[in-house]
């Protein structure tokens, strides 16, 4: 009966059906708003899921219209995924608590998951954007050398560099970072130095 099947879809799961990441999905579902709620005289509903860590995040329940309007700026392929999950919702029996609630959980798995691939390819980026032979900024260096870099310790580690640069007359290369702007690249040498420590443990 319609009255069982599920009305809204989250935010969660648009990001999973489509592919895009869920906080770039939230920013422009929020820019988006703002036209709705003055067309339609209300605003999405807003909800909260846990993450793996426990924490609260932010995510919206969107019925069928709103998220037909919000697949507008979606391109063809994601705005297909869309309609035709849409269509299963309607043909489907309403999941029971305990299945819905493994469901999200599933999705939330899946879209950590996309959020650490997307993460480990900015690193791999780092890397290997050098502007000479064998400079590596620090999270760029602990990426090849298979080291999980802590923003604190990155930060630290940085420091370190820089005095040991300032030392030896050297003056770090500066390359354009996706998430902090410009950050400094540094020789093989002086980072073999600055990690010693953490290789060798």
């Amino acid at each position: 009966m319609l009255a069982n099947l599920k009305k809204t879809m989250s935010s969660l799961e648009i990001a999973q059906i489509t592919g895009k990441r869920h906080a770039d999905l939230l920013r422009d579902i929020r820019k988006m708003e703002v036209a709705w709620e003055k067309i339609a005289k209300r605003k999405f509903a807003f909800s909260e899921y846990k993450d793996s860590t426990g924490r609260k995040q932010p995510m919206y329940e969107l019925t069928k219209r709103e998220c037909l309007y919000i697949g507008t700026k979606f391109n063809d392929e994601e705005r297909a995924k869309l309609v035709l999950r849409w269509e299963e919702l309607e043909t489907q029996r309403q999941l029971s608590p305990a299945e819905q609630l493994l469901y999200n959980a599933q999705l939330l798995v899946q879209q950590e998951k996309k959020i650490q691939e997307h993460d480990e390819r900015i690193l791999q980026l780092e890397a290997k954007s050098t502007t000479r032979p064998q400079t590596f900024t620090i999270a760029g260096y602990a990426t090849l050398n298979g080291i999980k870099m802590p923003l604190k310790l990155a930060s630290n580690l940085g420091r370190k560099a820089s005095r040991l640069c300032k030392m030896e007359n050297i003056i770090p290369d500066e390359i354009p970072d996706p998430r902090f702007g410009m950050v400094k690249s540094y020789p093989v040498e002086i980072l073999e130095e600055v990690f010693n420590d953490i290789l060798v443990n």
